[in-house]
This record gives structure tokens, sequence and C-alpha cells, in this order.
């Protein structure tokens, strides 16, 4: 025997002997059994495993692995496994004839105890098992994104039907929405349109009779009305009618704003909410009050808080009329006083206030003087009540030109007391300088040979 067919048969019989060892069940460690499982002890865990069987030819012992397709066990089961997906079923016969190949051309090994045809059978039954459920657990996946898919489908079908549905209750809903409002609108212009009635159920003819449209116009006026109530003044004509004669009708009517002209609104923790009167009013109410000029309170503040304020500061009632609030016209967010409402000729209307807003309607009338905001030294009253003596003393047909000239400053009061300073100051000094006429005058001497005067 060759060499080399000795280390083939060495190495064909240690292959044998670790083949027998391996798969023997007799075969013991000396350190005593294992700890952990040997994993080839379980024929289940290889998905393509195959029965080994054993052949026996005379004095040699050798295993072949029968692929498992062609053993009777496999047979009975081959119409599940042929419902199996193809792929699968090549792959396990491919790998059982390529096991089978490699067992035939290695050595026949010694005979040994290896697992039964019955555990292989088993594991067999294993494989195919979870064949089965991988195939079941496919199509149940298959199947459940088919139902998934039909019920997505239904839902969005029972989506759209509810979307429809839901837009055709509202444009439904929108109509008659709009065609009850157009019937309320028409049953309520007809009701409290509807022309008056006398006390025998007459009706009173009105400047809308005898129109179709008649209920609808008098509902506008009504609107009109009552807009008219909010934004005009109270009534058409604010003051009365002159005094006739024999009473004495002032020439000239002053308009005065009460609040932080006469008066200023403070409010403190120890004394409340409280008016504090302005210096020198008593003097200014006295020099122009009754009879020297109409004076008229024209004030933005309403008559609950204003009338008291009034009657308390004037009880000689040198103050003729009271207009508050509700005489006003509301314009833009601002009350403004109307002066042609007064029933007053206005080229002999004075206007004092602050607020240009307030005289925006007749600017000409009106003399704006500084704000008052609560300085207990001030003596504007004082100048004020001077300017307004001379223009009464002036006996102007219009004042209207002379409010212009002393409107153009920031303080009208103070302009006209520098005036009247200057005016002294010059009257003073004709006075201090001699009269060169009157000197001339007592001179009676001869002058180039005549006498000045006959008489001499």
């Amino acid at each position: 025997m060759s060499l080399s067919k000795l280390s083939q048969t060495c190495f064909s019989r240690h292959q044998a002997k670790t083949f027998i060892r391996f798969y023997s069940s007799d075969f013991k460690s000396i350190l005593g059994p294992p700890a952990v499982a040997n994993p080839y002890a379980d024929n289940g865990r290889n998905r393509f495993s195959t029965p080994v069987i054993r052949i026996n030819h005379g004095d040699v012992f050798a295993s072949i692995r029968v692929p498992i397709n062609e053993t009777p066990e496999a047979i009975a089961f081959k119409p599940a496994v042929e419902e199996l997906p193809k792929v699968e079923t090549i792959r396990l016969e491919e790998s059982s004839k390529i096991e089978a190949e490699k067992v035939m051309s290695s050595p026949s090994p010694a005979p040994a105890s290896t697992p039964s045809a019955i555990d292989e059978l088993n594991s067999l039954k294993d494989s195919i098992g979870k064949l089965e459920e991988a195939a079941a657990s496919k199509s149940s996946s298959s199947s459940s994104s088919g139902d998934d898919n039909s019920v997505n489908s239904t839902n969005s079908d029972e989506a759209e039907a509810r979307r429809k549905r839901m837009e055709r209750n509202t444009r439904i809903g929108g109509y008659v929405l709009l065609g009850g409002s157009i019937v309320g609108f028409i049953s309520f212009c007809f009701y409290y349109g509807r022309a008056q009635r006398d006390e025998a159920g007459n009706v009173v003819v009105d400047e809308f009779s005898g129109s179709f449209l008649a209920p609808f116009y008098r509902i506008a006026n009504s609107f009109k009305l009552w807009r008219d109530y909010v934004v005009e003044p109270a009534r058409e004509q604010l003051l009365p009618d002159p005094l006739p004669a024999p009473y004495l009708q002032p020439k000239y009517t002053i308009v005065i704003e009460l609040k932080n002209i006469l008066v200023h609104p403070e409010w403190t923790y120890k004394t409340g909410y409280r008016f504090l009167k302005r210096p020198a009013l008593d003097y200014f109410l006295d020099v122009i009050g009754y009879p020297n000029f109409e004076v008229v309170i024209y004030s933005s503040e309403s008559m609950m808080t204003a009338a008291p304020v009034v009657d308390s500061f004037d009880p000689k009632q040198r103050i003729m009329y009271k207009l508050f609030r509700d005489c006003t016209k509301y314009m833009n967010g601002h009350h403004v006083k109307d002066l042609s409402k007064l029933n007053r000729d206005l080229s002999k209307v004075i206007y004092i206030d602050f607020d240009a807003k307030s005289g925006q309607l007749h600017p000409e009338n009106m003399l704006r003087v500084p704000e008052w905001r609560g300085n207990m030294d001030d003596t504007s009253l004082v100048d004020l009540a001077e300017l307004l003596k001379t223009i009464h003393l002036s006996d102007a047909e219009d004042v209207r030109p002379m409010l212009q000239y002393y409107s153009q400053y920031d303080d009208p009061a103070k302009e006209f007391r520098r005036r009247a300073v200057y005016l002294s100051q010059q009257e003073e000094l004709k006075k201090q300088q001699p009269d060169e006429s009157s000197m001339l005058k007592r001179y009676s001497g001869r002058l180039f040979g005549f006498r000045r005067h006959a008489s001499a």
C-alpha cells in the first residue's frame, strides 16, 4: 500500500471515529455532563435536514442521507407540501440532493448509534409544519391586506357619502335660513310700518300714505329718527326767543364751557370726586352776568353731574341758560356744540372753550383760551373779564373779527392784558410831555411887526 493510500485510509478512519463519537449517545466527557445543551441534538433546528439511513455492506458500514421527498413518510405529506410556494420546495429538493451527494462521496463512517428514523420524521414534520405556518401567515397577511384595502375603500366611500350628505344639509339649511330671514323682515316691516290710527280707528294720513312701499319707508324713517336722537341735539331750538320789550335783552351772548374753564374735576382718597372752583370766578360772573351779557353754559357733561355744580357756584342766578350733553351734536366720537341751533344772531355770539373740536362747526365765533388744570394761583378770569367788558363797551355790530384776531394767540386774555398795559403806558408818557401848541397860544407879542392876536 502506498503512502498516499495509507494516509487516506488513516484520515478516513479518523473521520469515521469522529463521526461515531459525534453521533454516539454513549459518549461522555471526562469533565462531566455538559452544562450547555448540544445544539446538534435538536434535529428540528436544521430546516433542510434529511433522514440518515444506515446501510450494511458486509464489513463496511455507511450512512446515506435520503432526500425527504422520497421517504414513505414524506410521500404522505406531499399534498400539503405541494400547496406551499414552489420556490421553497425547489430549494428543499436541491439541498437534499446536495446533502446526499456529499454523503455518498464521503467515506463511510463506522457504525454508530445515531438518532432513529422516527426522530428524523418528527423533525421533518416540524419543518413542514413551520413551512405551513409561514405559508398560512403569508396568505393571512395578503388576505388581511386585502381586507384592509377593502375596509379602507369602504371607509372612504362612507366618508364621501357623509361629506355629500353634510353639504346637502348645509345648503338646505342656508336656503331655509335665508328664506326665513326675508319673510321675517317683510313681516316686521308690514307690522311696525303700518299707518298710525286715531282714537276712532281711522288711518292717519302721512307723507308715505298711498305708496306700496310705505311700510318700508316708515321703518327707514324710524331708524333715521332714532339716529338723530342719538347724534343730533335734543331739540331744534336750544334757546327760547329773545326777551321782548319792555324786558332787557342783552346785545351779546356768551356761550362758555363748564369743565376746565370755570371748574376742574378732581378725585382724591380723602375727598372723593369733587369740582374745584377757579379763582376769581365770582368776579368774572359779576362782570359778564346779566344784564351785561346773556350767559349760557354749554357743556359736554351730563345734566345729572353738571347741573348741581352750576347751581352751587351761581346762587345769584347770573347764568341765564344751561345746556348739557344732550344738546350737543355727536360727530366722530366727539361732542360738538352747534351754535346754529341757539336761536341767536351768530354775529353777536361769543363762544369760549379750550377744545378746538368742540367748536369746529363755527370756528369764527370761538375764543380759544388755555385749559385750566386746577392751579389756584391762576388769574386768567380777571383778564378775560376785562376783554369781554371791552367788547361790550365797543358796541360792535359783529364780534367775529375781534375774536379771530385774539384767537391767533395762545392766551388771548394775556395778550389783551399786555396790550392794555402798553396803551396805559403810552397815555402816561403823553401826560408827562409838554404841549407845544398851548405855549404858542399863550404867546401874544409882535412877530415881524404884527401882533399874533387881533384883540391884542
